[in-house]
């Protein structure tokens, strides 16, 4: 069996906080959220194409990499943990209470909106117990939890908890002023379940590097982002099995008006054999050569194409496919046919694709 890695899985930097410990200084989620709470408003009232009639269009492939941010659906529950309390005696009282895979909606009846306010919620408590809402599975559920008391009117419930990513990725096409990018979903490295979102915002992003990739050890696009309002290019509506989807501000649309738009490729109409994949990995467009060693027309998921890299442009920049690379489009007889999903742990050479056809019916 061939090992390989889901490409944005390891450099998606996951914010997570245990409730054991106190909130870390950082970047103010509040503050971020008053920032772009503007440009969210007027990309929501732009124009959108009906998604049904794209395969009947024709598409501009992007390559670009873009940084990652997202919001989710709540406050998610990673695992529960031992908390001790002022006399050492030790405990687990959120143990098969909140479950990983949960989403903290409230607590006590107030919306929490980030994990800071949460954990200050819990150290405030006074003892009380504690009743949270949280979606389970789709359902909506009530869970009580008594906190311990850890120090001087202080007390935990012992769990680790996350309320936003952030990474990098590639979009791999755009039309009117909508994108597809990734070919495969942001799922929780914790839980592996798909992250429900409420939202979120691509960035431009500052590449300085690439860290090569050598068998048994996959390599990744090193970069910088600043969530600031005007780095925002898009935001992101939709995390779905084959990609995050969602709308171009108007800088990305009108940097891209310039680049020439091609056809879509069928499904049956991939070959095995020369194709290409385009990247900015060098600082600018390129097209990078590889071949199709194989197609899985059986496939319908982000596994459907298998790759080698056979330019040795690429080969040497990057080592073949490094992490952030997710979601470059394939080329194949002037045609966009796909994205790049995955790279083989044991050779960075290899990888597989999703089908474009797959990937924008997913949208």
């Amino acid at each position: 069996m061939k090992v390989y890695k889901r490409i944005l899985k390891g450099l998606l930097c996951a914010n997570v906080m245990f409730v054991l410990i106190a909130a870390s200084c950082g970047y103010q989620k509040e503050q971020r959220e008053k920032e772009i709470a503007r440009t969210n408003a007027a990309l929501s009232g732009q124009h959108k194409d009906n998604a049904k009639d794209i395969s009947k269009k024709k598409v501009i492939p992007v390559g670009k990499t873009v940084g990652i941010y997202i919001n989710t659906q709540g406050i998610l529950v990673i695992d529960t943990g031992e908390v001790t309390d002022v006399n050492g005696k030790k405990s687990n009282p959120a143990k098969n209470r909140l479950i990983k895979g949960d989403y903290i909606q409230k607590l006590n009846g107030e919306t929490m909106k980030t994990k800071k306010q949460l954990i200050q919620a819990i150290t405030d408590c006074n003892g009380e117990s504690l009743v949270f809402e949280v979606v389970r599975k789709g359902e909506i559920t009530k869970v009580q939890i008594d906190p311990v008391e850890t120090g001087a009117n202080i007390y935990k419930v012992g769990i680790w908890v996350r309320d936003d990513l952030q990474g990098l990725g590639t979009i791999t096409y755009a039309y009117g002023d909508q994108y597809g990018a990734l070919g495969h979903s942001i799922t929780d490295v914790d839980t592996g379940e798909l992250l429900q979102v409420s939202g979120g915002e691509i960035y431009a992003a500052d590449i300085f590097g690439v860290e090569k990739g050598i068998a048994g050890t996959p390599g990744e696009i090193e970069g910088m982002i600043s969530y600031q309002t005007e780095n925002i290019v898009g935001n992101i509506e939709k995390n779905r099995l084959y990609g995050i989807f969602g709308s171009m501000t108007e800088s990305l649309q009108q940097e891209l008006r310039q680049e020439k738009a091609i056809p879509l490729a069928a499904k049956d109409e991939i070959k095995e054999g020369k194709a290409y994949i385009q990247s900015y990995v060098s600082g600018e467009k390129q097209l990078y050569e590889i071949e199709i060693v194989n197609i899985h027309k059986n496939s319908n998921g982000d596994t459907e194409m298998e790759l080698k890299v056979t330019d040795a442009a690429l080969i040497k920049l990057t080592g073949g496919i490094v992490q952030g690379m997710s979601g470059s489009p394939i080329l194949q007889e002037n045609k966009l046919i796909g994205a790049v999903t995955h790279v083989f742990v044991n050779d960075p050479t290899k990888g597989y694709g999703i089908s474009i056809d797959n990937m924008i019916k997913n949208e």
